[in-house]
């Protein structure tokens, strides 16, 4: 060990303050970075967060016996992750202040020890070792290993390779399998030879499964339910995937699948032991947001109709922009556990500032589960509209059309991130919509969507989230299509330097001028507002950093965006309509219902019609370039 010091006065405060580690570092460390290092010792440097608060400046002590002790702590860690001849030191530098402290560990990693050869020694039948050793799972598992010819030998890693290959074995059918790693390892020649023994035991298939617990449905539709069934070759994945069905069906609260004690033969007998929800529920929620202003929804929830195990419910939803009652009938197994059906007949009713919908409708959807991240439908919907749209002159009626929709709904969607701890990787969601369905829609169109989102963590509490969304419809009478159908951009979770719906292109409405008696006095109109015309293909961007700064203030974050998009009233013009950008930033607060958020975007290049210009005269205000958006939830 090495202290340095470097003098220089200091204030009679400097010298009555406790020794504290203001900064800390590694060196000479190649195999490893230095925060995992970090994460091994005790002694803590003060963080960036830290050192902004003046005001508080407390722990972090100097210890230079638990310096020692960290010293042990990182050659130890080398030890077990094949460095044998690790030299590990450290020294003490000298701050700007006599209480400040620089701590400095130096590793010398030297030669590791190298794995020389792999081999297997099973013992079992010899058709059993060959139905494991001829498959794609115990290549893959050879492959992907930490225990391969010239890889570091690290025993820490023992544990790991054991229980992969005793899960490969487990997933053949052998239930009982075994798997133990020893070796012979040359310090001097740094090579070690491994074998890896493995005990296969009898192929094992499911046989008695029992149910225990209080149930309004019967074992043998539990029994269905899980997916499990009598002769069916044993499996771990079988036994969680069989688990993970119990526990996402709506009626099931907890579910465990045990092995009981047994003779170890070929049979597997299993116990599985259940509890139900509650049969009926009432929810109710409640938010608010810039776009909708107040929210609520309340549903009642029936989880065992008619005795069957389908789930009936009545959810009733209002906000100023949309009134919905609609009924739900899901019948959760069609001819798997991965597929159901869900029949939903609905009334809804829209207030958008272009126009007022009014529909009766019923949707028909068969949903199948490919895997735990991965979903797909597809949906019939039939609806009857009444739709008010608004006139250029508002001294004139609304215009009322009246149509039916029939329609094939195709949708799609992945999620990486289910698979992660926290939000990681990428969410795709694709979206086909056919109407014109058996001759029974008044308008026949297609539309065709993509949305792509990708979150990738740039370090603990920082986040890039990026989104890409893209669509566009065809439509055999296009000039005629309701409001409804199209696409808009702009709003809370779209493009926040816009209002809802207020990207792209507009419809000015002006206002006939009038005396005081009501009547019409010239030929002149007055400019009234602008009112989105909506289109037939749209494109968007988002990127969004969020920064959590929990450590600073909790359950805060903040937040800096840029959004871009457009919609074409037909096809893509990027000479007349090109893309229109937002900049902006936010706040979150992770409150117990969800991320509360404010973000205020900033319109970069707005049009005349964004800033309320008119043949022109200048209608708007600065605030025409700002949007301000609250709500509860991430953007997306």
């Amino acid at each position: 060990m090495e202290a340095q010091q470097t003098g220089g006065s200091s204030s009679y405060d400097d010298e009555e303050r406790p020794l504290q580690v203001w900064d800390l570092d590694i060196e000479g460390n190649e195999s490893f970075s230095n925060i995992i290092i970090r994460d091994q010792i005790a002694t803590e440097a003060f963080t960036f967060w830290d050192k902004m608060k003046f005001w508080k400046r407390g722990g972090h002590n100097l210890s230079e016996i638990t310096i020692q002790k960290d010293v042990i702590r990182i050659r130890n860690y080398y030890n077990r992750r094949g460095f044998p001849h690790v030299q590990v030191d450290y020294r003490i530098e000298d701050g700007n202040k006599s209480w400040k402290k620089h701590v400095i560990f130096t590793v010398n990693e030297k030669a590791p020890i190298r794995i020389s050869e792999v081999n297997y020694d099973f013992t079992g039948d010899d058709r059993h070792r060959k139905i494991v050793t001829d498959s794609r799972d115990f290549a893959r598992v050879r492959r992907q290993s930490e225990f391969r010819e010239g890889e570091r030998y690290e025993t820490i890693k023992e544990p790991e390779v054991v229980g992969s290959y005793e899960q490969l074995l487990k997933n053949k059918g052998f239930a009982y399998a075994e798997v133990a790693v020893s070796a012979e390892v040359d310090t001097i020649r740094l090579a070690a030879d491994l074998t890896i023994h493995c005990s296969l035991g009898p192929m094992t298939y499911f046989d008695t499964i029992s149910v225990a617990g209080d149930s309004t449905v019967s074992a043998g539709y539990i029994i269905r339910e899980s997916g499990l069934k009598k002769g069916q070759q044993y499996s771990i994945n079988a036994l969680q995937e069989a688990q993970r069905e119990i526990f996402n069906h709506h009626l099931f609260r907890f579910a465990t699948i045990n092995i009981p004690e047994q003779p170890r033969d070929s049979t597997l007998d299993l116990d599985m032991q259940i509890r139900e929800n509650s049969l009926r529920t009432v929810q109710t929620l409640a938010g608010f947001g810039t776009d909708e202003y107040l929210r609520g929804q309340v549903s009642w929830i029936h989880r065992n109709a008619f005795g069957y195990g389908h789930q009936f419910t009545s959810t009733a939803k209002a906000s100023f922009i949309e009134q919905t009652l609609n009924f739900d009938y899901l019948i959760p197994y069609v001819y798997n556990t991965r597929s159901s059906v869900v029949i939903s007949p609905f009334v809804q009713h829209l207030l958008e500032d272009n126009y007022e919908l009014s529909r009766l409708g019923l949707t028909n959807s068969f949903i199948y589960r490919y895997s735990q991240n991965m979903t797909g439908s597809v949906s019939y919907q039939f609806t009857r509209n009444s739709e008010l749209s608004q006139q250029l002159d508002e001294n004139l009626p609304d215009t009322t059309q009246n149509y039916n929709l029939s329609s094939i709904q195709l949708s799609g969607y992945y999620n990486q991130s289910l698979d992660r701890r926290g939000q990681e990787g990428w969410a795709i969601q694709p979206y086909i919509e056919i109407s014109g369905f058996l001759g029974s829609s008044t308008f026949e169109f297609q539309k065709f969507s993509l949305d792509v989102r990708r979150y990738t963590p740039l370090t603990e509490t920082t986040t890039l989230a990026t989104r890409l969304q893209g669509g566009k419809l065809f439509a055999t009478r296009e000039d005629s299509l309701p409001n409804n159908i199209r696409y808009y951009l702009g709003g809370t979770s779209s493009i926040r330097g816009w209002g809802r719906y207020q990207l792209g292109p507009k419809r000015v409405v002006t206002d006939t001028l009038k005396n005081d008696s009501g009547e019409i006095v010239s030929d002149s109109t007055a400019f009234s507002r602008y009112i989105p015309a909506g289109g037939r293909t749209f494109f968007a961007f988002n990127l969004e950093l969020r920064q959590d700064i929990d450590a600073l203030i909790n359950g805060f974050g903040l937040t800096a965006f840029l959004d871009g998009g457009q919609v074409w009233r037909k096809d893509p013009d990027f000479e007349h309509r090109p893309l229109q950008f937002s900049v902006g930033g936010g706040v979150r607060y992770n409150s117990p219902i969800g991320p509360v958020r404010l973000d205020v975007g900033y319109k970069v290049n707005p049009s005349d019609a964004d800033l309320n210009r008119f043949r022109g005269r200048d209608f708007g205000n600065a605030w025409d370039r700002i949007g301000i958006h609250i709500s509860v939830g991430q953007a997306f």
